[in-house]
């Protein structure tokens, strides 16, 4: 492998993991990054089945459906069974798990905001270009798990 594209995906994972610890603990949302990243994973792809989402979440299932279960109890999910297997559930989300998601969105760029605006506009041009690099890098991984 190319050592500089593995530098380089070790310091893009870092760099977001750190950005992403910024994100204000008292925000009230009452639910955890974990279960914040479902509800984006839900908003992403639609109903997903538990087994889906503990496998593009790298998690055991039962740490999913306990992660489900407090999203039903909090009414952001709705669990339904799959139409093509009743045995399995389907997880979508609600429209309270909708706002709650756009709610949390908007805090984050609210709480990184103060950040942003000490910047450079070339370092801002760079960080937006730097977004859609990574929104096309996800698009690859969606593709890779599609096919």
């Amino acid at each position: 492998m190319d050592e500089d594209l593995h530098a380089l995906g070790e310091d893009l994972i870092t760099t977001a993991a750190r950005v992403v610890r910024w994100v204000p603990k008292e925000n009230g949302f009452g639910i955890s990054l974990a279960a914040a990243r479902l509800l984006a994973r839900l908003h992403d792809a639609g109903p997903t089945r538990i087994s889906d989402l503990a496998l593009a979440e790298k998690c055991s299932q039962p740490t999913i459906t306990n992660h489900v279960k407090r999203l039903e109890a909090a009414h952001l999910v709705d669990r339904t069974a799959d139409p093509r297997d009743a045995r399995a559930w389907m997880i979508k989300l609600t429209k309270k798990g909708y706002q709650q998601l756009s709610l949390m969105r908007a805090s984050i760029g609210t709480s990184l905001e103060p950040y942003l605006a000490t910047m450079s506009k070339r370092d801002i041009k760079a960080l937006r270009e730097g977004v859609e690099a990574m929104r096309r890098l996800m698009a690859i991984e969606r593709e890779k798990q599609a096919s």
